[in-house]
């Protein structure tokens, strides 16, 4: 029935079809004699308009109408010839030619109302052996919408049931289960309630988080750059960011936990108020949902980063900010703090996942928010003495003219935050290389993933192979 509806409606572009949750009877329409004949007379495929309201918009408002209308197609469907016999008071009711429901004043349709309404909950009492006085308004309300009501037998069945889980919960019985955990050693623990026999389950799988990473690289195709409210003055730096690197980055990062890498780049000759990016660093890190855990020390390469000046570090982020938050303040002024080479223009690029795409804005400090920031130890939300100004915009370009490099540390493992937890710690020392960074998800990164796999080859599951020349 919505094809053909949604082939006619292609010329009224202004007419959505929505569903709903409403058992709303209007195939009841066609048991009015007026669709009836029109059905019979048909020779042809025909597409033909009529407006259920008639004209009681003149006098009634829509929330009138549309009500009327609900309580006229209920009760065709409830008792069709009653509901007929309803809607003619006397015989010299008439229906007008190009009206679908009789010609009735307001008064005459107020009592077609009452009685509709009063047919529909006599049904609906008979149905269910229901006293029709006990039903309250918001019952009234939803037999006539079409909602299911449940019977009081079915309500006092369902208190019994409830009350007899009740006691059985009463009764405590415990169970002892003996598990084995991954160092061969054996736990017996007793558990007396369902929730505790529970097996726990997280709300983010990681194989449904890393699927949704391997989406990333379609986000790229639409990348906005945020310099709305750029501090404009001849003191101000503008920073290039290269495509390439911002895609290698993108690419092996998470939806929901943060990761970051730090910037290298240089002035061109001929203007040294522009700083163009020409390395991404990759460094052992921590990450979770709202922060990051950087190493203490900065990359060193006398090679690759010898002509090159640190310029700040990028991060991800699943939500678009006007402005740093407090985190990321206090990040950027501890790393200014310990590393005196990062200066006062130092930025934090921040790369938000919005929906299908990826924003970029670039901050840097004020002198009041590196004073803050590297005196703060409050890492809730909302720290106390943090204020939105203490980062100030940096204008931003993205340019695929020049191109960068992207290095990782050494033997390619960044992500200590899935599977490497014990072996982080902010003292670890590493080198860096020029390489592709592994994905976040990566088999590197998480390897006691694979030890279930390993086992299963080895232990009574593993699959049955036919030895075809035994």
């Amino acid at each position: 029935m919505l094809d053909p509806l949604e082939v006619h409606l292609l010329d009224f572009p202004n007419i959505v079809i929505k569903g709903s949750e409403l058992q709303l009877p209007f195939q009841a329409c066609m048991k009015m004699e007026k669709f009836g004949d029109l059905i019979l007379r048909a020779t042809q495929p025909q597409m033909v308009l009529f407006n259920l309201y008639d004209d009681w918009l003149k006098s009634i408002s829509s929330y009138t109408a549309f009500s009327r209308l609900i309580l006229l197609l209920r009760g065709l469907h409830v008792n069709n010839e009653k509901a007929k016999v309803i809607l003619r008071p006397d015989k010299n009711t008439i229906t007008e030619p190009h009206f679908v429901w009789p010609s009735l004043s307001d008064e005459e349709w107020i009592k077609v109302e009452v009685a509709l309404k009063d047919l529909i909950l006599a049904d609906f009492g008979k149905r269910n052996s229901v006293n029709i006085a006990s039903l309250t308004s918001s019952e009234i309300r939803d037999i006539i919408l079409g909602q299911e009501i449940a019977a009081p037998s079915v309500q006092r069945q369902q208190m019994a049931e409830l009350e007899k889980s009740s006691e059985a919960q009463g009764q405590v019985t415990a169970i002892q289960t003996q598990t084995t955990n991954i160092h061969g050693d054996a736990i017996q623990t007793v558990t007396t309630t369902n929730y505790e026999q529970q097996v726990f389950s997280s709300k983010s799988d990681w194989r449904v988080r890393a699927i949704s990473a391997t989406h990333l690289p379609l986000r790229l195709q639409h990348i906005y750059v945020s310099n709305d409210d750029v501090k404009d003055d001849a003191t101000s730096f503008t920073y290039v960011i290269p495509k390439n690197i911002l895609r290698a980055f993108v690419t092996a990062a998470d939806l929901r936990t943060q990761v970051a890498a730090f910037l290298y780049g240089v002035s061109p000759p001929d203007n040294k108020q522009v700083k163009e990016v020409k390395a991404v660093v990759w460094v052992p890190q921590r990450g979770n949902n709202n922060s990051v855990e950087l190493p203490a020390q900065l990359p060193r390469d006398d090679f690759l980063l010898g002509d090159l000046e640190p310029l700040g570090w990028i991060k991800t982020q699943a939500l678009e900010l006007n402005h740093l938050s407090p985190t990321d303040v206090t990040t950027q002024a501890k790393i200014m703090a310990d590393h005196p080479e990062l200066t006062s223009s130092s930025i934090c690029l921040t790369v938000a996942f919005t929906p299908g795409s990826v924003s970029l804005s670039a901050h840097s400090l004020s002198p009041g928010g590196f004073e803050w920031g590297r005196k703060n130890t409050d890492t809730s939300p909302n720290p106390v003495g943090f204020n939105p100004n203490m980062s100030e915009r940096v204008q931003l370009l993205l340019s695929d003219r020049i191109l960068g490099m992207t290095l990782v540390p050494e033997g390619r493992v960044w992500n200590y935050g899935i599977g490497l937890t014990q072996l982080w710690t902010p003292s670890l020392s590493y080198s860096v290389t020029l390489d592709t960074p592994l994905l976040f998800w990566a088999e590197e990164h998480r390897p006691a993933a694979f030890l279930s796999f390993a086992n299963l080859e080895a232990g009574d599951d593993s699959a049955d192979v036919d030895n075809n020349f035994a």
